[in-house]
């Protein structure tokens, strides 16, 4: 079906409707309409629309967010994030056309072809080139036909790339040839037989069948060459035996050291986390038994500081799960294609560090709402790119994602059905309760006056977050001991060491002062 692109809109009162009419004459195929209530409509065809992307996008950008204003692609209604698709595969080809090397501008990797398009890369045609290499290979598809015969499953291969080809609109590319994808698929061997085959290993994987414990092949993955400790032809897992460079990766783990006993007022929050996060994970054999996927995600919501991260910490500590902290800006890149690949990375980091827990703290930036007047937005890629990593995090391992964020009206919705973040959390400020387990946490190890009452004065911390509680605390510590200490003149004359900690008692009025100062930065 060859490709096709209509953009209709009205009269507008914007200033900028002037601007949008003169870039609409020059497409070729423009009618701009007299009447006030008929319609500016242009259709444009494949060629113009590679040619002419650019205005496109800023025609898109201006008119987009009116009222009426629409867009077709093939004859169908589409949206902002649908053109964008478009234009990225546009934007490549462009850059095809002026490549020194045009036979490799396509390769996935340096001069490794691919799948014929460098935007296919949900799954690798080659073999890992080390044992750090990460991702998912080719021959992770299949099942054993036999004992010791692994069958290749193509038509799985080829459904994730034609689900890919989709995704990504690489059939608008005029050098794009899917029949030259579904022949490099048929070149992948149809079977392995590890028995014949020194250079691969089978993977086991004990299941409880009733009080029964039964050994059963699961997989196939490249054999590690021992006797030198380097890989025989690739690899991706890791052997049963200890070697120096399964301690390399378990160094590379990171675990938080923060726990639940460091977390007040929060506590049934804290119980739903653990269910869905680290029950999964701990006692796996329930949900086979109940027949029964786990849940991949958790969206936490509520005010700054009322204990979000600290929650997705202590759940990692609790389950030793490698903890991948992502704040959204750090994925983004002014290269084409790299913000989608920084965030694949960081799922396969997640992969090979398993188990693991991957944190996505204010997800608003790089996750928001898509929409029309929203075309020319990098972060409708990095959605796009998300949806897809979260529908196949099965196929990544013992992951589950965790994201916060302060504005949830702000978020995709796509990311929000079930399948995906199945649950939104809010994290609300403390109650009083809460209030008085979160003050007492961060003063526990100070030295306060005799006769204090934690719990009478946590009554003057209610509506404040977590985060403001412990600067009380941290505070009124402070003023303890700018009380006793007059830190200008020991530092300057140099008698820090003589200072008399016996005299360091925290006393209520200090953390009144420090009560004050946060009531003052409020108002």
């Amino acid at each position: 079906m060859a490709f096709s692109l209509e953009i209709k809109f009205k009269k507008s009162t914007s200033k900028n409707y002037p601007e949008s009419l003169k870039l609409l004459q020059t497409f070729s195929n423009a009618i701009i309409s007299e009447a006030g209530d008929s319609e500016n409509v242009v259709t444009i065809s494949e060629d113009e629309f590679i040619k002419r992307i650019e205005a496109i996008n800023i025609l898109w950008g201006i008119i987009g967010g009116w009222k009426g204003s629409q867009i077709l692609i093939n004859g169908k209604n589409a949206n902002g994030s649908e053109l964008n698709a478009y234009s990225t595969i546009a934007d490549c080809y462009k850059k095809y056309k002026t490549a020194i090397i045009q036979e490799e501008h396509c390769f996935k990797f340096g001069n490794r072809e691919g799948w014929g398009c460098k935007f296919l890369g949900e799954i690798s045609r080659y073999l890992p080139s080390s044992s750090w290499d990460r991702g998912r290979y080719w021959y992770e598809f299949g099942y054993f036909a036999s004992e010791v015969i692994w069958k290749i499953d193509k038509e799985k291969i080829q459904s994730i790339l034609d689900r890919e080809i989709e995704l990504m609109r690489v059939s608008l590319c005029p050098i794009f040839s899917y029949e030259n994808v579904k022949a490099t698929v048929n070149e992948l061997p149809e079977f392995i037989d590890t028995s014949k085959d020194e250079n691969w290993e089978v993977i086991y994987e004990d299941t409880i069948d009733g009080p029964l414990i039964e050994r059963k092949a699961i997989k196939i993955q490249p054999k590690i060459n021992r006797s030198n400790n380097i890989v025989s032809i690739s690899l991706i897992g890791k052997s049963k035996e200890s070697t120096d460079e399964e301690d390399e990766v378990t160094d590379q783990r990171y675990i938080p050291e923060v726990t639940f006993s460091d977390i007040g007022g929060i506590d049934d929050i804290v119980e739903t986390v653990r269910e869905i996060i680290e029950l999964p994970i701990k006692k796996p054999e329930i949900f086979k038994f109940l027949g029964i996927k786990p849940h991949k995600g958790i969206l936490l919501y509520g005010s700054p500081g009322t204990g979000k991260t600290l929650i997705a910490k202590a759940i990692a500590n609790e389950i030793k799960a490698h903890f991948i902290a992502v704040k959204g800006p750090e994925l983004l890149s002014k290269f084409h294609g790299e913000s989608e690949e920084n965030i694949r990375k960081v799922f396969e980091e997640a992969s090979e560090l398993q188990p693991s827990i991957i944190y996505f703290d204010e997800i608003d930036s790089i996750a928001q709402s898509r929409s029309g007047d929203e075309t020319l937005r990098i972060d409708a890629r990095l959605v796009n790119q998300l949806l897809t990593l979260m529908d196949g995090i099965e196929d990544y391992g013992n992951i589950r994602i965790i994201a916060s964020t302060n504005r949830p009206e702000l978020i995709d919705d796509a990311l929000l059905r079930p399948g995906r973040f199945d649950y939104s959390i809010e994290v609300k400020k403390p109650t009083l309760e809460g209030c008085y387990q979160i003050f007492s946490i961060h003063t526990k190890d100070m030295p306060i006056e005799p006769g204090f009452d934690k719990r009478v004065f946590s009554k003057n911390l209610v509506g404040l977050s977590g985060a403001e509680i412990s600067f009380v605390a941290r505070e009124g510590a402070y003023n303890c001991l700018r009380r006793n200490v007059d830190l200008r003149k020991a530092i300057n004359d140099g008698e820090l060491e003589k200072i008399d900690y016996t005299s360091f008692v925290v006393k209520e009025e200090d953390y009144r002062l420090a009560l004050s100062s946060i009531h003052q930065k409020s108002t």
